[in-house]
């Protein structure tokens, strides 16, 4: 129940009746009126708002706004760029419809040396979208867009340069 103070305009929720005011002190408490009603309800609610806009919130399982990626994975050997090293880098795509531009196909490179523990991030990829195209189509058009991306061989030739030599001649990721 929503109660207002006649002596100094609090408005106030109690579970039960009252009489007296909790801010005043003052025995002038009746029912509040739409209108206040309706202030109080804002009030809560931009209380509310501000107390969760400060405070990180993890949502649920239902909260959670799911997105189909699909992914790809092809191994390349240093020499393919004509570097002179025995390494030997895995690279996988994933990508999907881009949620923001649905006639986009969008997707991250990602690369780590073969038998590395972490994957670096390597480039963004976007292609138009193709209505109902298959996903073997898909993987075929991203991977001639790749191999015949300058900056995806660039990018990839300093990933293999940049990586130490480990002890023992093989090289470290």
């Amino acid at each position: 129940m929503i109660f207002t103070c006649d002596n100094c305009g609090f408005i106030f929720s109690r579970s039960e009746e009252t009489e007296q005011c909790p801010d005043c002190g003052k025995y002038e408490v009746r029912p509040a009126n739409e209108t206040e009603q309706k202030e109080f309800s804002e009030r809560m609610a931009e209380l509310s708002r501000s107390e969760h806009s400060e405070k990180p919130r993890i949502p649920n399982i239902e909260d959670a706004e799911l997105s189909m990626f699909s992914s790809f994975s092809f191994r390349l050997p240093a020499t393919a760029l004509q570097i002179d090293s025995s390494m030997i880098v895995d690279i996988v795509v994933e990508y999907g419809e881009n949620p923001a531009n649905k006639s986009d196909l969008a997707g991250n490179v990602w690369v780590r040396q073969e038998g590395g523990m972490t994957s670096s991030f390597l480039m963004p990829i976007h292609l138009p979208a193709k209505p109902d195209e298959a996903p073997r189509e898909q993987v075929n058009r991203i991977f001639a867009s790749l191999n015949g991306d300058d900056a995806f061989r660039t990018k990839l030739f300093n990933f293999i340069i940049q990586r130490p030599k480990m002890e023992g001649g093989a090289e470290n990721g």
